[in-house]
């Protein structure tokens, strides 16, 4: 009797299973992070495979379903294709690779087959509050064992039971998580979760330290503060005035304490590592002022391209050591037009930007076209770039990111669509919670490497992409007709 009640029950709960896991594998992993292949991968790229598999046992793969998967495939192949004519480095690497950053579309197609009705949407949204909880506790339980890792380093931040690879994708799960977790805010009348839930998000994310958590902090409160009052008006609800005060108050804190938080010691530290006005000062020195020369001007003159290159090879070889044996010192210095800007100089993000566009002007335009093979960047994520939508313009080419981005712009403007149409009807704490997180992660992706090519980040996007998909589609009409 046991085993086909837990049969049903997983029947019946398995997108809210499917979510809820979510943390517990990412704490998983901090445990087995000794390994090479973890545990919680294996599983993540299990599911990967799983989904498609349940969409065919359903019944439920139409003709849009085979012609995504088609498209994916394609590519795909055209890629792999491309990398042979060029001579593969390590086809297993790039594969795997291109396995992560498949995963959310992948996921996505089966979501818009498998989510058709209502008691399904609500077992996402309860995923979501459990996942909320979950990582709550664990990092609750990770700073009182002292077993949880840091953000930046020892007293700049923290983020629990997280291996370090996984930091910044922590940090997206935190915000993500937190939309859904004011959303339970919202719609529970409890005037304890009003008090408890924004009380808890504000300390996660002014105790992570990241500058994502920080803004985002304004983004996620400020939305509900403009979400609530409209709410009220639109839908003639009465107005939560204690969940209104308990947000503004949290923002308000926020700016208050900010001087004593591990994102303001974060930038201070970065701040004394700024060297503005070195590179000048040196010029001068040599009776050469450059404050009206141009970056063509620069680049001409012998002296000041050595003062350059001398400060440039400071400023970069600690972050990225082969730059300048791989690429030489002229083609860093036109890559940054000259440029003084040490805060840019220092930047390792901008450094790696620097150092893939440069493999990107070798490439010939069938390689621009499909991305070249992400293993030229070598295997231990030095050279990784940390931003998502650039890193998928340079490892999957003209083809690839437009593809993507196509991908999740059909589903914004199906969304657009239905907001012109029933305006009102579509403004609930469901659907804004939904439009709200979709927004973080698609921006937080052009700031951070940890959205898009994450698995463990990637598949909350795509269950938000597919409650999207749900709710702006003919299945939810026909569920409110009835």
């Amino acid at each position: 009797m046991i085993i086909p009640a837990i049969k049903d029950f997983g029947k019946k709960n398995w997108l809210m299973l499917l979510i809820a896991v979510q943390p517990i594998l990412d704490a998983l992993a901090f445990f087995r992070q000794d390994e090479v292949a973890t545990v919680a991968g294996y599983i993540r790229l299990g599911i990967m495979l799983l989904l498609p598999l349940c969409v065919l046992l359903a019944r439920r793969a139409g003709r849009a379903f085979w012609i995504s998967l088609g498209v994916m495939a394609f590519y795909s192949l055209l890629h792999v294709l491309n990398g042979f004519r060029n001579g593969y480095i390590s086809l297993y690497f790039d594969l795997s690779y291109l396995a992560k950053v498949l995963q959310m579309p992948v996921l996505a197609v089966c979501f818009f087959c498998l989510i058709r009705d209502e008691q399904t949407k609500k077992q996402a949204f309860r995923g979501f509050w459990i996942a909320a909880g979950l990582l709550c506790a664990f990092l609750i339980a990770a700073f009182a064992t002292r077993t949880g890792n840091s953000t930046y380093g020892e007293g700049l931040g923290f983020s629990g039971w997280v291996i370090n690879d996984n930091r910044n994708a922590h940090s997206i799960i935190l915000v993500t998580l937190s939309v859904f977790a004011v959303c339970l805010a919202v719609l529970n009348a409890r005037k304890f979760w009003a008090i408890l839930i924004p009380m808890a998000v504000t300390a996660g994310f002014l105790t992570n330290g990241t500058k994502g958590c920080y803004y985002a902090l304004f983004a996620v409160f400020g939305g509900y503060l403009l979400f609530l009052p409209a709410e009220a008006v639109l839908r003639r609800k009465r107005l939560r005035r204690r969940l209104v005060l308990v947000l503004a108050a949290m923002m308000i804190l926020s700016v208050v304490i900010y001087p004593y938080t591990p994102r303001a010691k974060v930038s201070e530290a970065l701040a004394g590592a700024n060297r503005d006005g070195e590179i000048e000062a040196a010029l001068l020195k040599k009776n050469i002022d450059i404050s009206h020369m141009t970056a063509e001007q620069r680049f001409r003159d012998p002296q000041v391209r050595e003062v350059f290159a001398y400060y440039y090879l400071r400023y970069m070889v600690g972050a990225v050591p082969d730059i300048f044996e791989r690429f030489g010192m002229e083609r860093v210095l036109l890559w940054f037009h000259m440029s003084t800007d040490t805060a840019r100089l220092i930047d390792t993000r901008q450094i790696k930007l620097c150092y893939s566009g440069l493999i990107w002007e070798d490439c010939d335009l069938q390689t621009k076209l499909v991305g070249f093979e992400v293993s030229q960047l070598g295997f231990d994520g030095t050279h990784d770039l940390e931003n998502d939508w650039p890193a998928l313009y340079y490892y999957y080419g003209y083809l690839g990111v437009g593809l993507y981005a196509a991908f999740v712009l059909l589903v914004v403007l199906r969304m657009l669509r239905k907001l012109l149409t029933d305006f009102r009807g579509s403004f609930t704490a469901e659907n804004f919670a939904l439009a709200l997180s979709l927004a973080l992660l698609v921006g937080l992706a052009q700031f951070s490497g940890a959205v898009l090519r994450r698995p463990n980040v990637s598949v909350y996007l795509a269950v938000v992409l597919g409650l999207i998909w749900y709710q702006t589609g003919e299945y939810a009409e026909e569920e409110r007709r009835l």
